[in-house]
């Protein structure tokens, strides 16, 4: 079942799903991601180095350990060759206006909705099944998320959810409160109205809000928002963490 009909079936029958941002650009990452019982993966090409090759691994590894993958991308030329090469879906960064919403969901679909260009990719078996039969089962597995996360594009929360073929809202906290004049004061009252804006605006328009929570306390207040799509931090910041109460664990204080 692709990433987009469990986020469906999740909202009928109130099953969280959780996904976790993928910064380290190995496929084994995505494998310890997988085994650690994440639904979906978010492989991160905006605030890393990660070479077309390295997706390319990360994304049939993704593919071997039966998790979705998502990829944000960093520029317009990613969403083509990340989705043939098997992403479920593209996180677009920064989108600020109806235009930038209606673009995204332009370079995910093929004609008549979209402009995505057709090659016989591994949607098709490269070829050996009908072209046109896979073409359209991708298309109906794609999912597109629009990130808002400055100033411009929260005013335009409402307008931006409207868009046909936006499926996911995705909050950018942290840039959002740099937008706002309070960097990474993402608990300020200013900033967590704002994303209340944002997920008021994806369910007023039927779609999809995927939270970001700092604790287990705000996924839990989230939940009972009726939000259901979680992304529970950076494999960066998980790994650390984890390997810091690691060493605690067995420092010996006393010497």
């Amino acid at each position: 079942m692709s990433l987009k009909a469990r986020l469906k079936k999740s909202a009928t029958q109130d099953i969280p799903i959780y996904g976790l941002f993928c910064s380290t650009p190995a496929a084994l990452s995505v494998e310890l991601i997988a085994a650690a019982g994440y639904d979906f993966v978010v492989i991160d090409l905006e605030h890393t180095l990660t070479s077309s090759e390295q997706l390319a691994a990360m994304l049939l590894a993704a593919r071997a350990s039966s998790i979705a993958a998502l990829v944000r991308v960093a520029a317009p030329q990613q969403v083509v060759q990340a989705l043939d090469a098997g992403a479920e879906g593209i996180v677009f960064p920064r989108i600020r206006s109806v235009r930038n919403a209606q673009a995204a969901v332009r370079a995910c679909h093929f004609s008549p909705r979209g402009e995505r260009g057709l090659n016989s990719t591994w949607h098709s078996r490269y070829g050996r099944d009908d072209l046109t039969q896979a073409m359209n089962a991708a298309s109906a597995a794609t999912l597109v998320v629009a990130m808002i996360e400055d100033s411009e594009g929260l005013k335009q929360a409402d307008a931006i959810a409207a868009v046909d073929g936006i499926d996911v809202l995705l909050e950018g906290a942290a840039d959002l409160s740099q937008s706002l004049g309070l960097p990474w004061q993402t608990r300020h009252p200013q900033v967590m109205a704002a994303l209340e804006r944002i997920r008021q605006a994806a369910h007023g328009s039927g779609k999809s809000f995927c939270a970001l929570p700092r604790t287990p306390e705000d996924a839990h207040a989230a939940y009972q928002d009726q939000v259901r799509m979680f992304i529970l931090g950076d494999d960066r910041g998980v790994a650390r963490r984890a390997m810091a109460a690691h060493l605690n664990q067995h420092q010996m204080k006393d010497l």
